[in-house]
């Protein structure tokens, strides 16, 4: 094999490390209110000397939109280097964003993210007021309201279901507005003694709509099941029982067992008299997940045979003793990658052309680097993009297939790169 993918294995074990060494010190959320019918949430989600990267999430308060742009003022010469959801002009300290061919659509009380790389000097301030298609936003509907404090990731989830509000679309939940992501059924995390060393997200009001499973392994095989939780928690208010390999804020390493002890225990607790999960659950439908080093765990167990899908997210084998695991693959399988400037892509690239000829298959390449974009709001457009082939692949939802699917796709012409594999709807 050639000596390269040897040099890779390295790399992403030590690049995972400080990664999620620094991934979870760094996230710091403001909202900025400043005038009628619109609310956004300025996230910086990694810093480092010179540079940082954040994610925006703008809600439309007032009626619904067909076209967006959203303008703003950098307060200390910050520079976007790289947007994705978006196409941002900046001219000095003044920036605007444009939205994408495929998001520029905001329904009343929708909401729609994007996020960025970009550059600053001397301190990094977050933006104090934002204007979107020319009205300023001031987080209610004629009137101002003040700034919500600085939030971190330990204070943002919410772990227990709140008195039902206002009823969510098609799945049967209620917004009991406590918990986080963009779905209809807010989520938060909880932990079970039947489940020692995990993370499960859920709704806080479980739908009527019987749950598909998703099970995750983090990167760096690391054993904080909150690593990544904006991206669980996003996958999780969309309806789908989330369980992932390490409890919240763990130490230590996962192994590929977790995640078979994650499926085990969700089929166990779908037929347990007395669960919460009783009759609640799908478990004829499970996606098995996990990124970089969690993507190596998940390839050793997706010849489950109760596996639907197969996702990888910045990962590659890194020995080619273990192509067993792609030659017996027989369901299809997605693979997530952050562009050449990924440590994995090489790797990633290596699997995809030694996959059975049959395979369903598709390749996203999304140039943001090993990171991805899993703490940022809502998981950014991994959280996205993860949402619509969970939706396809475990609901049978062709509207979402559509964006991986022919030559006119949705992710096709975008910033995304993409490749198929015998892909129908």
């Amino acid at each position: 094999m050639p000596a390269s993918r040897y040099r890779s294995s390295t790399l992403i074990a030590g690049a995972l490390g400080v990664a999620l060494a620094t991934g979870g010190a760094v996230l710091v959320t403001s909202t900025a209110q400043a005038a009628a019918g619109c609310r956004v949430s300025y996230t910086v989600t990694s810093s480092w000397p010179g540079g940082f990267g954040a994610g925006v999430t703008v809600t439309n308060l007032g009626d619904a939109v067909t076209g967006w742009t959203l303008t703003w003022s950098f307060g200390a010469g910050q520079t976007i280097t790289q947007l994705w959801n978006g196409t941002a002009t900046q001219s000095g300290a003044q920036v605007s964003v444009v939205n994408a061919a495929y998001n520029g659509a905001i329904a009343s009380g929708g909401t729609v993210a994007f996020g960025f790389n970009g550059s600053w000097t001397g301190a990094n301030p977050s933006p104090a007021a934002f204007v979107l298609n020319g009205v300023a936003c001031t987080g209610e509907v004629g009137g101002t309201s003040s700034p919500s404090p600085s939030t971190s990731p330990s204070a943002s989830p919410s772990t227990s279901p709140s008195a039902s509000q206002s009823p969510g679309t098609g799945l049967g939940c209620t917004n009991t507005g406590t918990g986080g992501g963009s779905g209809p059924c807010p989520a938060g995390y909880e932990t079970s003694g039947s489940l020692p060393n995990h993370t499960i997200y859920r709704p806080e009001s479980l739908p009527a709509q019987k749950m598909p499973i998703f099970v995750w392994g983090e990167g760096g095989c690391s054993a904080n099941g909150t690593a990544s939780l904006p991206f669980l928690r996003e996958i999780a208010s969309h309806g789908f029982l989330v369980l992932a390999s390490g409890s919240p804020n763990g130490s230590g390493s996962t192994t590929a067992s977790m995640l078979t002890q994650s499926m085990d225990w969700a089929v166990a607790e779908n037929s347990r008299s007395g669960s919460k999960y009783y009759g609640k659950l799908d478990t004829s439908k499970i996606a098995v997940a996990g990124w970089s080093c969690g993507g190596l765990e998940a390839y050793e167990v997706s010849n489950d045979s109760r596996v639907t899908t197969t996702m990888i997210f910045s990962s590659g084998l890194l020995d080619d003793n273990n192509d067993y695991q792609l030659r017996r693959l027989t369901r299809p399988i997605a693979y997530f990658i952050g562009g050449s400037g990924d440590i994995a892509y090489g790797n990633a690239m290596d699997d995809w052309g030694k996959l059975p000829s049959g395979l369903p298959a598709f390749m996203g390449n999304l140039n943001v680097g090993h990171g991805g974009t899993y703490t940022q709001t809502n998981g950014g457009e991994f959280g996205r993009v993860a949402v619509l082939y969970l939706k396809w692949r475990l609901r049978g939802d062709t509207t979402a297939g559509a964006n991986f699917v022919g030559s006119t796709c949705g992710l096709c012409r975008t910033q995304w790169t993409v490749q198929q594999r015998n892909l129908t709807l």
